[in-house]
């Protein structure tokens, strides 16, 4: 997927993603963006349920991986996921986090950015 999801569009994926404990809008069948189902990151079910695809949680995972690099950028410290920040540190965008070393991003992370 080459475009770039706008945050209604983020928001409705964290809706629908089921380890999603954010509370945040709870988007209807109805009012979920068309671009989602373009980009096969949704599908519904024979149920009638809607649900995320693989691609759909990959987008979800990038977009927790590019807002979590962000925060470090502008030197916030962000509650990253377990999943998140192992692949950050095994892919070299971060580093530290032990001990008394807080998480910083690398100059490849800067580069990801």
């Amino acid at each position: 997927m080459n475009a770039k999801l706008n945050d209604d569009e983020i928001n409705a994926l964290q809706s629908l993603d089921p380890d999603n404990n954010s509370g945040g809008v709870d988007f209807h069948d109805g009012a979920l963006p068309q671009r989602l189902f373009a980009f096969n990151l949704v599908t519904r079910q024979p149920s009638g349920a809607t649900s995320l695809t693989k691609s759909g949680e990959r987008a979800l995972f990038l977009h927790d991986c590019m807002t979590g690099l962000a925060a470090l950028s502008r030197g916030e410290a962000p509650d990253l996921a377990s999943g998140v920040e192992r692949w950050l540190r095994s892919g070299g965008f971060i580093d530290g986090g032990s001990g008394k070393r807080a998480l910083a991003i690398t100059p490849r992370g800067r580069l990801w950015l």
